[in-house]
């Protein structure tokens, strides 16, 4: 007959298989609904998708604003887009990182509006922000400031990546609203706004609670829009193919040309053009080196990165994830209390064998004591149920009990059943014959003396 196969093994792989499985499942269909940032369909302002901003474009154009959409952020450089302008960034992270910097070269009447910016393109760009913490979904809340597109929008779902202080060394913050998830400041000679969310710009949520009015209050400060529409990874400036920049080692005159000086509003008691050449965009710190010369980029008394932030949020969420299963499969591994459960012995063995094996455990540890000892017990115990002793009962009674029952002398009764422990094997072999002899006269069934003695 064939042996079943054990199915133990199911319980503990079963269990940590389904939580994976419930893991994985659950992180596909979160990346399966998060857009594509290099879609030509997000955020752009001619797209009607869910992830596109036509609605948008067509509140910001009934506001009176005219958008001018380019395709490269270089674009938005040129002379004919300086001035009274707004500047909207939808994919900070496809912008080349010598765009993001000199973003502070601009007129001081222009502003830029970054959507969501992630803590590498912050640091790439030499924003004044270093830290920032995302979450996996949108989520609504008050202004909490303000700042006047803010204060007219009221609740809007802003709140998914948060930001930290602006690095007040280097630049001015002017607002932070929506838990720090709508942070608005001085970057060179131009505002700058960062925007947590891609929410109120998408046709999907532009409708939801304020979003609509908040990012047409954000997009309508200025009579004209460039509606930065990139979706794909810049390459590095060429100066000489692109006359809006200017060579990137020498920073252009802002007292030449249309460049108004800073407005007061934005400076503070010692408004200065920021120093360094362009490609840095950087002002001189306390101690009168660059920002973002020294140690990579980071501003001067600034203290470094701790290790924790190198990595991104989700690598953490995989390791506690790695520690629930392992924390389940040792739970499955472990010893569970509970009753006792019967089950066939795999082999039968032979009390003679089981005996002898004990014994020569007993042997091995020299514990004549302890032997005798057990010996002693069993025998009470059985002599005890056929003279029908209670437990408890004293040793002199048994001790007259015993007696009685087998014929032998209490005093030989009392040695053999109480006496002193052997003191070596062969005395330990007397004292277990003697001991076997005394259960065999009390249980063998004596003839009635007396009665013989009177016939």
């Amino acid at each position: 007959m064939r042996k079943t196969r054990s199915r133990r093994w199911l319980r503990l792989a079963v269990p940590p298989v389904a939580v994976l499985l419930v893991l994985l499942t659950g992180l596909v269909l979160y990346q399966w609904e998060q857009p594509d940032e290099d879609d030509p369909a997000y955020l752009s302002p001619v797209s009607t998708a869910g992830i596109g901003a036509a609605s948008l474009a067509g509140a910001v154009r009934d506001a009176g604003v005219t958008i001018s959409r380019v395709g490269g952020t270089a674009d938005a450089f040129r002379p004919e887009h300086r001035g009274d302008v707004t500047i909207l960034l939808t994919t900070p992270q496809f912008v080349h990182p010598e765009y993001l910097r000199r973003l502070a070269l601009l007129p001081a009447s222009t502003r830029v509006v970054v959507v969501e910016p992630s803590r590498q393109t912050l640091l790439r760009g030499q924003l004044p922000i270093r830290r920032s913490s995302r979450g996996y979904a949108s989520g609504v809340s008050a202004p909490g400031c303000d700042y006047g597109p803010a204060a007219d929008a009221g609740p809007a779902g802003v709140r998914r990546t948060r930001y930290g202080p602006v690095d007040a060394g280097v630049e001015r913050q002017l607002a932070r609203c929506y838990d720090d998830s709508l942070v608005v400041f001085s970057r060179g000679w131009t505002t700058m706004a960062i925007v947590g969310s891609a929410d109120p710009f998408r046709n999907d949520r532009i409708g939801e609670h304020g979003n609509a009015r908040l990012a047409v209050g954000l997009l309508t400060a200025r009579p004209r829009l460039v509606w930065v529409d990139l979706h794909h990874r810049e390459a590095p400036p060429e100066p000489e193919r692109d006359p809006g920049l200017g060579a990137p080692t020498q920073r252009p005159d802002p007292t030449a040309g249309p460049t108004p000086a800073r407005p007061t509003a934005t400076t503070g008691p010692t408004a200065t053009v920021p120093g360094g050449g362009a490609g840095s965009a950087g002002r001189s710190g306390p101690a009168g080196s660059p920002s973002g010369e020294a140690d990579g980029g980071r501003a001067a008394g600034e203290p470094p990165n701790p290790l924790w932030e190198a990595f991104p949020a989700w690598t953490y969420v995989i390791a506690a994830l790695l520690a629930v299963v392992f924390l389940l499969y040792a739970l499955a591994r472990a010893r569970r209390m509970g009753g006792p459960v019967v089950e066939p012995l795999p082999v039968v063995v032979r009390a003679g064998e089981t005996v002898t094996g004990r014994g020569r455990l007993y042997q091995r540890a020299r514990a004549r004591e302890e032997s005798l000892t057990t010996l002693r017990a069993a025998a009470l115990g059985r002599m005890a149920r056929l003279l029908r002793l209670e437990p408890g009962t004293s040793r002199e009674t048994v001790v007259a009990a015993v007696a009685a029952s087998s014929g032998w002398p209490p005093h030989v009764v009392m040695d053999t059943l109480f006496g002193a422990p052997p003191q070596d094997d062969d005395s330990l072999v007397t004292a277990a014959v003697r001991l076997e002899a005394l259960v065999e006269a009390v249980t063998t069934e004596q003839p009635d003396l007396s009665e013989g003695a009177r016939r």
